[in-house]
């Protein structure tokens, strides 16, 4: 995450991800579901102001710009206690006033956000922003904690949240909330296509099933860290997308339409990311990628197209 700040105040502009191979293990006893997926951090952001101020309070502003849905996905965002951010914020307070005996994080914050990552795609974008506040509150509660002890009250927050507290390449199990950092290049080329709807998680995973044989991870990791042309589109994999595409007609053709286009471009691998909506294609340089997002920006005027890069993993 990109970091900018001041004594009483910090700007982070937080990372969406996306899911090159997602495979489930089996349910656990919590209703969770065990899985192995290995992630990246992209270039899109969302940008988050965070000020301290004198009461104890939280407040959260969200502003997006005019482009596309996001207007209508704004209004769908809580502002309130509901909100990862704010929840995040007063769950580290609880934390660090038990160890200190009340002794800290006197003063409240108020939070600015900037929506870019569209909602209910399956990049991450509440989860970063999670993982932004905590690095927030950290800084500006002058908490001093280092990414292990953040972790631990981020996998209680969500599954994806401890992977954005150190971004980059991660190989992550359990519920997710286990990380193995991966060495990979940064800068792979990658266009992301969102429709025009989102699919809740919750929805994907109550129709989940587990498989009797589920895929290791190791083929795609050797095609990953070569980039092989020949092999990392068979490779990639996503067991969320066969649970997906059938949830309603709009998503079945839309997907079937996504997936022509983008085997027609000049492309290593595509399909969904995370439970969706948005659906990816990884390029071999940025010449092509570039044409392929203006390409399918012009094919599909209600989708919004990005172009976009893989990121490094912060320094620990």
């Amino acid at each position: 995450m990109l970091l900018r700040s001041s004594i009483n105040k910090i700007e982070i502009a937080a990372p969406a991800k996306i899911n090159w191979f997602l495979e489930l293990l089996n349910r656990r006893p919590d209703g969770f579901h065990e899985l192995e997926t290995i992630m990246s951090t992209v270039s899109i952001f969302d940008r988050i102001r965070f000020t301290l101020h004198s009461d104890e309070s939280f407040s959260l502003r969200i502003c997006a710009p005019e482009l596309g849905s996001l207007p209508k996905e704004k209004d769908s965002i809580p502002s309130d206690q509901k909100n990862l951010i704010i929840r995040a914020l007063a769950l580290l307070r609880e934390t660090a006033r038990e160890q200190s005996h009340g002794k800290c994080c006197q003063n409240g914050i108020s939070v600015e956000l900037e929506k870019q990552i569209p909602s209910a795609a399956g990049l991450g974008g509440a989860s970063s922003n999670a993982a932004a506040a905590l690095l927030a509150g950290n800084q500006l509660w002058g908490l001093n904690w280092d990414r292990e002890q953040l972790s631990q009250i981020a996998a209680e927050l969500g599954s994806d949240i401890p992977f954005f507290l150190y971004g980059g390449t991660a190989i992550c199990r359990g519920r997710g909330e286990k990380i193995e950092p991966i060495r990979s290049a940064c800068g792979i080329p990658v266009v992301i296509a969102k429709p025009d709807f989102g699919i809740p998680t919750a929805s994907i995973f109550n129709r989940v099933t587990i498989p009797t044989r589920p895929l290791g991870s190791s083929k795609f990791m050797s095609s990953f860290q070569q980039l092989d042309p020949h092999t990392l589109g068979s490779t990639m994999f996503n067991r969320l997308q066969e649970f997906a595409e059938p949830i309603s007609p709009i998503i079945t053709q839309t997907f079937l339409n996504l997936k022509r286009e983008f085997s027609r471009l000049n492309c290593l691998g595509h399909q969904m990311s995370g439970s969706g909506s948005s659906y990816f294609g990884v390029f071999p340089n940025t010449r092509t990628a570039r044409h392929a997002t203006q390409y399918l920006a012009a094919r599909f005027p209600d989708t919004r197209v990005f172009f976009t890069q893989t990121l490094t993993r912060i320094a620990s």
